[in-house]
């Protein structure tokens, strides 16, 4: 496509094309000037009215509340594309996929780690998901379309290019990026479903974790062109299936460093199971909380600043000894039982000497945006560990041997409780809920 410098909407908007930080099959996303806008353009030859009728689709939508791209205004002739939001300092997730040459662990660490990515990959999930929970296909989940927060500290993801939306899975609009395409969308058996994204989601997931491609081992690597072709049809064994070993990977990250073993259990029932079923493949809510579970049982290296799973003794990174943790469990509380022992836990938290923020996700149960507002902050101190609440929110602190007659509210102020024997609450003692226990009693 020749530069372009300026385009016009359909409002009689300018806008100015400050760099390009996209580009597929159909055509170029371009950041405007301003940092709030993406514009993207399609190639000349496409048909226009598709786009306005598409467009006119996806503004009916209700997308309030999701991280997408919202389009906004279609181009003015002679330009063939729209207008959409955008939050500033934003990359393609492509660039924590991208490994440079030389000095893979540092850019590994200075780029967030392996907890930054496990998140910012739920975040993107829970975009995709909310979609879905609209009855709306994505179509065209890539390393491409998912961008995330340029600023290591920040968490952000966001979908953009929207206009392969859909309710229906028409084998005609076979849309995907190659190495992306569930295997019935690339043979045209089926159109875009929920369970093609899904597919599309967990080469994501593994391709931004171990910085290689699920079905891209040595055999691919090693051989000649057309067995990539072969890989990304799923017409070769993937990289870690149970039985057929032809295809490892002996390149990028070790998946046992990087995946929890459940996420690897997600991948092999996506790769396997659901290679030619796709109704075996797990949903992207499961990838979503498995995501957010596996970054929550990460511990950080005082050391090198890396961020790895504390069932490891020494940090992968740089071989320093793991930090002393103490555990956070989350079970549940009935008003007149106390602690539900025996029934299911809702997941176990390293308490390091860091500060320990747990989210409405972890306290409450809740999924979404309000999943990611903190509730609590659990910290260990001197004198024992310190919980506070966040300004809004209310918790209560109990000894687990006599919580049912004693509790003590906690405000944002903080209380300080012993190490071990102590649990937490996160709302009325009288409400059947979600409890933190503290220590070794837990």
């Amino acid at each position: 496509m020749s530069p372009i410098q300026q385009v016009i909407d359909e409002t009689g908007a300018v806008h100015t094309l400050s760099r390009r930080i996209g580009k597929g099959g159909q055509g170029e996303v371009w950041l405007a000037e301003g940092g709030r806008r993406i514009v993207k353009l399609l190639h000349p030859r496409s048909d226009a009215e598709a786009l306005r009728r598409q467009f006119a689709f996806v503004r009916r939508l209700d997308l309030g509340g999701l991280h997408v791209a919202r389009p906004l205004a279609v181009l003015r002739p002679p330009h063939v594309g729209y207008v959409a939001e955008f939050l500033g300092d934003m990359v393609a997730i492509k660039d924590l996929i991208d490994a440079p040459p030389s000095g893979l662990l540092q850019w590994h660490i200075d780029t967030g780690g392996l907890r930054r990515r496990l998140r910012l990959l739920a975040h993107a999930g829970e975009a995709l998901l909310g979609l879905h929970a609209r009855g709306v296909v994505y179509a065209d989940v890539s390393h491409n379309n998912v961008f995330v927060s340029e600023p290591v500290e920040a968490l952000e993801a966001w979908l953009i290019d929207l206009d392969n939306l859909s309710h229906e899975a028409d084998p005609r609009r076979a849309i995907y990026t190659p190495g992306y395409g569930a295997p019935e969308v690339v043979a045209r058996k089926s159109g875009c479903t929920s369970l093609s994204d899904a597919w599309a989601f967990a080469v994501l997931v593994w391709q931004t974790l171990t910085l290689t491609h699920p079905f891209v081992g040595d055999l691919v690597n090693d051989g000649e062109p057309e067995l990539e072709e072969e890989a990304f049809a799923g017409k070769l064994p993937w990289v870690g299936h149970s039985e057929d070993d032809r295809n490892v990977c002996t390149t990028g990250l070790p998946p046992d460093l990087v995946l929890a073993n459940r996420l690897i259990e997600l991948a092999r029932r996506t790769f396997e199971e659901g290679l030619g079923d796709a109704k075996q493949r797990p949903s992207v809510a499961e990838w979503v909380d498995r995501l957010h579970a596996a970054a929550d049982r990460t511990v950080k290296c005082p050391a090198c600043s890396g961020t790895y799973f504390v069932l490891e003794k020494l940090c992968p990174w740089c071989d320093e000894p793991r930090p002393s943790v103490s555990a956070v469990r989350i079970a549940r509380w009935d008003p007149k039982k106390g602690v539900v022992h025996g029934a299911m836990r809702f997941g176990q938290l390293p308490l390091d000497k860091s500060a320990l923020v747990l989210p409405r996700r972890v306290t409450e149960g809740r999924t979404g945006q309000s999943a990611r507002e903190p509730h609590v902050e659990i910290t260990q101190v001197p004198q024992g560990v310190s919980v506070r609440t966040k300004p809004g929110f209310q918790a209560w602190v109990a000894p687990v041997a006599n919580a049912l007659e004693e509790h003590h509210a906690v405000d944002e102020r903080g209380r300080i409780i012993p190490r071990n024997g102590w649990l937490v609450l996160f709302e009325d003692p009288a409400q059947p809920q979600r409890v933190a226990l503290i220590g070794r009693s837990a």
